[in-house]
């Protein structure tokens, strides 16, 4: 089985491009691989879940910090708690196909790019430029309020774009440095030892003549 979609270049060049159905299970493999590898465990816990008819691939996105949430369509006052947990999907067909994005409805995100439904706002997904580890940086951005990835022109959630600049203009956003987010670098090796000099030779005993 394969899947197609139609890819438009940099240079505006429209094109048809298909991937396999082994295709896109190694592509998921590879990101989610990349993904579990990228941050920091105290801080960002990846969760794969058992996937449901129809995903390829099931993700819980918990990070462990400072953020505020809603409890309905109608709330329209964040409160503050210090986690927030977003489901990922990915359908069979990726990376060609789009993922989606959602909050539990009663413990969404406060954020303009989060839908008062709990979903949230995926960026229009271009395939070959577009990705799981993309959508996934985005998230844990976004529920530490970082403002360097807030969509501020194109809001899912009207309501929150003046609370959220209000709370970077005051200094509280993002909530912890983005950088606490990530692994720490590979630390290089310690230097090795210097080896020890071998033992000095035994000197041969004296030739005896008889």
């Amino acid at each position: 089985m394969s899947y197609v979609a139609t890819y438009t270049d940099e240079n505006g060049q429209t094109r048809e491009v298909s991937v396999t159905e082994e295709d896109s299970v190694e592509a998921l493999n590879n990101d989610y691989k990349e993904i579990a590898q990228k941050y920091d465990p105290k801080v960002v816990t990846i969760q794969r879940v058992q996937t449901q008819a129809g995903e390829a691939l099931h993700l819980k996105v918990t990070v462990k910090a400072p953020t505020h949430y809603l409890t309905s369509n109608l709330d329209m006052k964040p409160k503050a708690c210090g986690f927030m947990t977003a489901d990922i999907i990915c359908y069979p067909g990726y990376p060609l196909k789009s993922v989606a994005a959602s909050y539990a409805p009663d413990h969404y995100l406060a954020s303009p790019n989060v839908f008062r439904s709990g979903h949230a706002c995926i960026d229009t997904w271009i395939p070959l430029t577009s990705s799981l580890p993309k959508v996934v940086d985005k998230l844990v951005h976004d529920m530490i309020h970082d403002p360097n990835v807030t969509r501020y022109d194109s809001t899912a959630n009207p309501y929150m774009k003046q609370w959220h600049e209000d709370g970077v203009a005051a200094g509280r956003f993002p909530t912890i440095p983005p950088k606490r987010l990530y692994a720490s670098a590979v630390r290089p090796l310690p230097p090795r030892r210097a080896a020890s000099k071998p033992p000095a030779a035994t000197p041969p005993l004296p030739h005896r003549t008889h």
